[in-house]
């Protein structure tokens, strides 16, 4: 059983109702489920499959939670949820629907040298939190942090350890887009700004402290009980 510190007076409308309630639900709904599947599955997959494994396990979950809520329907769809009456509309609205929640995720950064393998816990080599998007236009974002701490006969399971929110961010909260030529995927990080709106809009924190010392000192997370 995993705890945390939450954050009681989240509370948004995003073309729909959500608050502290529905993400703690679908953070503890999340860990559960990731703890059906093998240790062997973590340790065959990079941590990039991971994180995405994960952040599509929340996309359902909050929906699972939220009601009214359904995830965007075509696969470059922005946001990532979108209130249930944005189904029926067109492709070219469903790329950027006017309301709804983007959702992000990150393993976060390591020291130059660190080869920590899946099922061991990262925090004392975290150097920085940095969420990444296709482009510097994402002003709502909903950002989770994850970390192997899970501990169950002897495998630490992945879990989420942080979930943020900012309606705040703008293009210069962004870095410079790269992979701009060829056939990389275009990618920008979030800048120092940014982290720090994030980290002012905290939802829920795993109750660990080395955790909340590394997340705070990161992200400039304010006290909250």
């Amino acid at each position: 059983m995993i705890n945390y510190k939450v954050n009681s007076q989240f509370q948004k409308n995003l073309g729909f109702d959500v608050s502290h309630n529905e993400i703690l639900l679908a953070v503890s709904s999340v860990n559960t489920f990731l703890c059906t599947l093998p240790p062997n599955l973590y340790r065959n997959i990079d941590f990039k499959t991971t994180g995405a494994m994960i952040g599509a396990i929340f996309c359902a979950k909050i929906v699972e939670f939220v009601p009214d809520t359904v995830v965007n329907p075509i696969e470059k769809g922005h946001p990532d949820i979108i209130p249930i009456s944005g189904l029926g509309s067109s492709e070219a609205v469903l790329r950027n629907y006017p309301k709804g929640m983007e959702i992000k995720g990150t393993i976060g950064n390591l020291k130059n040298g660190s080869n920590l393998r899946a099922g061991i816990t990262r925090i004392k080599a975290l150097t920085g939190i940095t969420w990444q998007a296709h482009h510097r236009e994402v002003n709502y974002l909903l950002g989770i942090v994850w970390d192997f701490v899970n501990d169950i006969e002897d495998f630490n399971y992945p879990a989420i350890t942080g979930v943020f929110f900012s309606d705040e961010l703008n293009p210069d909260d962004w870095g410079e887009i790269s992979g701009t030529t060829g056939r990389n995927t275009k990618v920008t990080g979030m800048l120092k700004s940014g982290k720090e709106k994030m980290g002012q809009g905290v939802i829920v924190l795993y109750d660990n402290e080395p955790h909340i010392q590394k997340y705070t000192r990161l992200l400039n997370i304010p006290s909250f009980d």
